[in-house]
Order: C-alpha cells, then structure tokens, then sequence
C-alpha cells in the first residue's frame, strides 16, 4: 500500500512538473504567422514577403519555384535567407518578425512559395503572379478607414471587395488600418480580417494619424507603431527619415505615389522635405498614370471639429495640378466623397479633369457632412465602401461599391494627347440619390 501511494504521489509530481514546463511554453509556436506580401523592389521582377512567430527560427527561410498544377516538387524550389527582427511586448509578450525579398522573378509567371525555417514549421504553399510588362492592363482596390471594430464591422468590406475583384493586382490602404499603433491585438483583428489573401494579393499600406500613438513615447510626441517596419517590406526611395512610409514604386503604366501626412503636418520643415520630394518625383516621372496617395484629407466638409489642413493643401494641391496628377485618394474623414472640380491653379476645360479627389472610409466609425462645406460632386455618409480602379491602357475606370455590392459612384477617365483628361461621369447626385444618415441628413444630427 506504501508503495502504490508512494508511486501515485511520484506520479503526481511528475505531473505537476511535465505541466508547469507546458505552461512555460503555451504559445511558443514555431508555425508563420502574419504572412503578407508587400513590394520592396520593382514589382515587376521582385516579390517581398513578411511574417513572424513567437519562437525564434534560428535559421528562417522563404522558398520558391514556379507554380504547377503537380502536386510536390519541393526539390526544385530555391531557399532564399531571410533577416529576423525582435519586438518585446508588455506582459512578457514577444515575436520574431522574418522578411525576406523574391528577386529575378520572370513577368507573368505564377509561383508557388511558402515561409518557414529549418527547424519549425512551414506554412501552406501559396501562389502570387507577377505582373505581365507587355500589358497595360491591370486593377487594383482602394480601402479608406478601417480603423474600428476591425473583424467585427471591417472585415465585412475588406472580405466584399476581394470577393467582387479577386484579380486585383494589390490592396491600397489609405491609412488608419487600426486605431492604437501599437496594440498587438488591433493589428490581429487586421490580419484576421484580410485573412489568407495577405499571402497571395500584395498590400500598399498608408500610413494615418492613428499608425502614429504617443503610448510608447515618455516626451508624449507620437512615433510610427512598432509593427510597421516589422511586418511591412516597403521602398526605400522616399525622403531620409521617411523611408517606408514615404515612397513611389511604378507598376506597369502608372506611377503610385505615397506620402506621409501625419509627418507632413508636424512641421514646417516635415511638410516642406516632401513637398520638394513630390515636386522632383513627378518632375522624373515618364508613366502614362499617375496616382498619389495619402491619409489626411486635402478638402473637408466634416460636421464636426475634426480638422482641415490649409496648409497641406496650400503645399501640394499646387503640385499636384502642375504635373496633372490622375488620381488622388485619401481616406481620414469617414466620409465617401470625390470631385474633379478643386482646381486652384490651373484652369480645365468642360468636360475634361484635372486630379480627381477620392475620400472613403471602410470601416465603422462614421462622421458627417456639413451642407455649408461640401466640395463633393458625388457624397456618401453612413456608409461602408469599398473601391476597384481598372486601367486599360488610356482608359481608367473607377468604381465605388457599398458593402452589399451595389454600384454607387462611376466614372471614367480617358486620355487625351496633349489634354487633361476627358471626365465621364456615370453616377452623380443629380440621376442617383445619396445615402444619407436614417434622420434624412448628411450630419450626424439634425441640424
């Protein structure tokens, strides 16, 4: 009888040992996580790809080869290094972030890669195809705002647009993807939301005000979130100091610009850094499209005190006009708004447009319109969007869609040699209603 005791305590112990060393290892996966694609190089013969564990790989590896419809081959596939980068968290919370860069791919081919190490776990093979270099043809999608209630209320207008426009070339995010930088479990609801297609579609992120937070900076002056350059591989051709979040990268006909706002707006010296960086970018730009992008609002027509910037427009609404810039999409406002008309210093015929400004929020949170500000020709408030552009050699299609897929703004922007562009508008505010809030109103309260 000892002995059983003795042998059932022995086991006991053991027990309780076995389960305290789980314990200190309970989330200590090796498996990739976070996996997305992002350009760091030309898009045109080069793939990046970003992903993180909470063990440490010692020996972290991306592979690829070109895609079949066999099954297995893994022997044919080329193992490309990659670069680790640590980040500590409150409570004793830490990941492993990896990054590695696809070079020499061959246009239009299809390939077939996976990220992993060694030693761990690898993740499931995933296709992504490289852009054709003797097509003009391509389309992208555009999100504003995501920012609140990601994977509760976001989600539903990331998963609508991929589901409408699964060919899309890549992903814009016009800033405000989260609403704290630096929460972990904010970028989690992200990831969570675009689910696998990180892995396949490229991401172009902006980054917002909110992609900035003071939480981690004791001087209470806001610093870009730590997962930034950690799970984002972007160009490094931006103004010094801005790099990654300030850049340009040319994709077939067009030339996408990206800027910075929220450092555009902290100073004299920070605004005028990129405006002169704008000016030389467009000034060596030879792409028949031209597309700037960034988060706060050239024009605002918000009900409430949420903020307009004369000065960011007084810098780069000048630039803009000058080197006849295309398109130009924001986000900030939580508003749906787009108009061809804000010309200040060049004068456009009729019929025909200078850049057209784009302002549209993907997400929940909603502000309103004040009558007395508006500088929209088309308007939504209340309303979850999500946008495609397609061009087609001269020819650019912009289509905006409300989360149930209904059509709500069109129009058309066709080159014209030695013009601006010919404007045709296909849905406005004279042949189509605008969604309003339930009160009947474009401000949040009856005015």
């Amino acid at each position: 009888m000892k002995f059983v005791r003795a042998l059932l305590f022995h086991s006991i112990f053991i027990l309780v040992v076995m389960t305290t060393v789980m314990d200190s290892t309970i989330g200590q996966s090796s498996a990739p996580d976070h996996i997305v694609l992002t350009w760091k190089e030309d898009p045109m013969n080069s793939q990046s790809v970003s992903w993180r564990t909470e063990k440490k790989i010692e020996q972290p590896l991306a592979q690829i080869m070109e895609a079949s419809a066999a099954p297995y081959g893994e022997e044919k596939a080329k193992y490309v290094e990659a670069y680790v980068q640590q980040i500590k968290l409150e409570r004793g919370k830490e990941y492993f972030y990896y990054s590695a860069t696809f070079k020499g791919l061959l246009p239009g081919k299809k390939y077939c890669y996976r990220v992993g190490g060694s030693e761990g776990e690898w993740s499931p093979w995933t296709h992504f195809q490289v852009a054709t270099e003797d097509s003009d043809t391509f389309s992208f999608i555009y999100l504003g705002d995501v920012q609140n209630d990601i994977l509760s209320w976001g989600a539903r207008s990331i998963r609508a647009a991929y589901a409408h426009e699964p060919g899309a070339d890549f992903t814009l995010f016009a800033g405000d993807c989260v609403n704290d930088a630096h929460r972990d479990g904010q970028w989690m609801e992200w990831f969570d939301a675009l689910g696998y297609v990180t892995g396949s579609t490229p991401i172009i992120p902006v980054t917002g005000n909110h992609e900035y937070d003071d939480e981690l900076n004791p001087k209470s002056e806001d610093v870009l979130s730590v997962f930034w350059p950690l799970q984002f591989e972007l160009p490094l051709n931006g103004p010094k100091g801005l790099e990654e979040s300030a850049f340009f990268m040319d994709y077939k006909s067009m030339r996408l610009v990206v800027l910075n706002s929220t450092m555009a707006l902290r100073s004299a010296q920070e605004l005028e850094k990129q405006t002169r960086w704008l000016e030389a970018t467009l000034s060596g730009n030879s792409k028949k499209w031209t597309v700037v992008t960034f988060h706060h609002a050239l024009f605002s027509a918000r009900d409430g005190n949420h903020g307009d910037y004369p000065k960011l427009r007084d810098a780069w609404l000048p630039v803009l006009e000058k080197h006849k810039v295309d398109l130009v999409l924001m986000g900030h406002d939580h508003v749906y708004g787009r108009s061809s008309r804000q010309m200040r210093t060049i004068e456009v015929p009729e019929g025909d447009a200078g850049p057209v400004y784009v302002v549209s929020v993907a997400g929940p949170k909603m502000y309103g319109i004040r009558p007395s500000k508006r500088w929209m020709e088309r308007a939504a408030v209340n309303t979850q969007m999500y946008q495609t552009i397609t061009i087609e050699g001269d020819h650019l299609k912009f289509r905006a869609y409300t989360v149930l897929d209904e059509l709500y703004d069109s129009f058309d922007l066709k080159k014209q040699k030695g013009k601006y562009n010919k404007f045709v508008e296909n849905i406005s505010s004279e042949n189509s209603p605008e969604n309003v809030f339930p009160h009947g109103g474009y401000t949040r309260k009856p005015e």
